[in-house]
């Protein structure tokens, strides 16, 4: 097993069968007396759902017959699409998630190329939403349709955070449910699955620069570079040669409780002055920044502030961790393989059962976590090493897809892949825009195409400000 939990497969593992059947043992879900469609081959089938995501169940048993016929035996025929449903059913998604959690993993080790910096692997941890049949259990289990959300608004959401490698888009770990959960909820259940500890730095966005969340992540032993609002109360406690300076995101808890405690103060006419020593939290390193971004338009600048457990500047200087931040963005291209590439652009899950829902959802991230270690794997085997960045997970579904249409796996899926490398990535910008339409999207961004250039600066603290409240 590589470093940091990389699960490493045979080159023409594109169904790894021999982890399904340990899962399926595991698990307690084999089956007393053969069947037609036997739990390692409905596991199977499942994953093929979500690789030829625009077929219907009949269909995908078709194209995986040399592989289901091997696990059911002599005389195994195409089942109809109401004896795959039933066998979905029995075989429930226990073992589907049991089968990520031997599957999940960064997929980089300290070698991989744009996979680690300072010393440590990059994670980054975010969410987004799959669209789900509208029914009546979909909307008890996961909640109504939420208006106003462009194409999912008239059906069912869940939401969905995971950890992912940035170097290879590996899932190190995934946790889903309703709507209503907010993705700081799901972000500590997830640090409490223990994906994450030593030898990491997590990336996220400013969504998750809570305490709770921080101190969540770095409880795992893991080391954090979070954005934060730029109105987000950061003391300086001391500043730094670089630009940044040390200070402490405080427990809500505790500042709330000491804000009682001062207005009762002052109410009452207390001689004792206002309590403004140091709040308890977690020790962090504040940087804030520009980008400025240069195009044969023009230019334009963003400011971000940033917090990071990593307190020495010698090991971490602040231009390097401003710089490192931009890496969050691969949790992004991510997502959009899962929806996109892999489930089908504005495609909603099959499952109008929660239960069969829930099976689903773990069974699109095994299938996506397998190509992305066929990504890694490919990268590794290049005469010289790759960034996993160069290879395209679309050339790698495509040739997966045609190597699993047959129980005689060809052993040069990697050669295949490694035949049509992607160019090396150039600086691009595309600017955000909320509540705007595509069109208007595209528009804003023309001016920005093409070739740019970046350019960061540090802004140093105006003055030293004391903690508290």
């Amino acid at each position: 097993m590589p470093a940091y939990r990389a699960t490493a497969l045979p080159a023409a593992a594109t169904v790894p069968l021999g982890l399904i059947e340990e899962v399926v043992a595991e698990s307690g879900c084999r089956e007393r007396r053969r069947r037609l469609l036997p739990a390692a081959a409905v596991m199977v089938f499942v994953l093929g759902c979500c690789l030829f995501s625009g077929d219907g169940y009949e269909e995908v048993a078709r194209k995986l017959a040399g592989w289901l016929g091997q696990l059911a035996g002599p005389g195994w025929r195409v089942p109809g699409a109401s004896a795959l449903a039933k066998a979905r059913r029995r075989l429930g998604a226990g073992p589907f998630e049991l089968l990520f959690s031997r599957l999940a993993g960064p997929l980089a080790g300290p070698g991989t190329p744009g996979a680690g910096a300072f010393g440590l692997v990059m994670m980054a941890i975010d969410g987004t939403t799959l669209e789900v049949p509208y029914s009546p259990v979909n909307v008890a289990a996961f909640g109504p349709p939420q208006p106003g959300r462009g194409a999912g608004g008239g059906f069912p959401l869940v939401r969905l955070v995971t950890v992912t490698g940035c170097g290879t888009r590996g899932l190190a770990g995934a946790e889903f449910g309703p709507f209503a959960d907010s993705e700081q909820k799901l972000a500590r259940q997830l640090a409490a699955r223990h994906v994450l500890g030593p030898g990491m730095v997590v990336l996220a966005d400013r969504n998750f620069g809570g305490h709770a969340v921080v101190a969540a992540v770095t409880g795992t032993g893991a080391e954090v570079i979070v954005r934060v609002r730029s109105c987000q109360h950061l003391p300086v406690m001391q500043a730094l040669a670089d630009g940044s300076w040390l200070s402490v995101l405080p427990d809500r808890a505790a500042a709330r409780r000491r804000i009682e405690l001062n207005s009762a103060r002052r109410r009452h006419s207390k001689k004792l002055g206002p309590d403004t020593s140091p709040l308890p939290g977690i020790p962090v390193r504040v940087i804030e920044f520009t980008v400025t971004v240069t195009g044969a338009q023009g230019s334009r600048s963003e400011r971000y502030r940033l917090i990071t457990t990593l307190l020495d500047p010698v090991q971490a200087p602040a231009g390097q961790v401003a710089a490192c931040y931009a890496q969050r963005w691969e949790a992004e291209t991510g997502y959009r393989e899962l929806k996109t590439t892999l489930r089908g652009p504005g495609r909603v899950l099959r499952s109008r059962d929660a239960a069969m829902v829930r099976q689903e959802i773990w069974a699109l991230l095994c299938a996506c976590q397998l190509l992305h270690a066929q990504r890694a794997a490919a990268a590794a085997a290049a005469p010289r090493r790759l960034d996993p960045d160069r290879i395209s997970f679309i050339i790698t579904l495509h040739a997966i897809r045609r190597n699993i249409l047959t129980s005689h796996p060809r052993r040069h899926i990697i050669s295949e892949i490694l035949s049509q490398p992607l160019p090396a990535r150039r600086n691009r910008s595309y600017p955000r825009l909320l509540l705007a339409k595509t069109a208007a999207r595209r528009n804003a961004s023309t001016g920005h195409n093409g070739t740019v250039t970046y350019t960061i600066a540090i802004i140093r603290p105006a003055s030293t400000t004391q903690p508290g409240p």
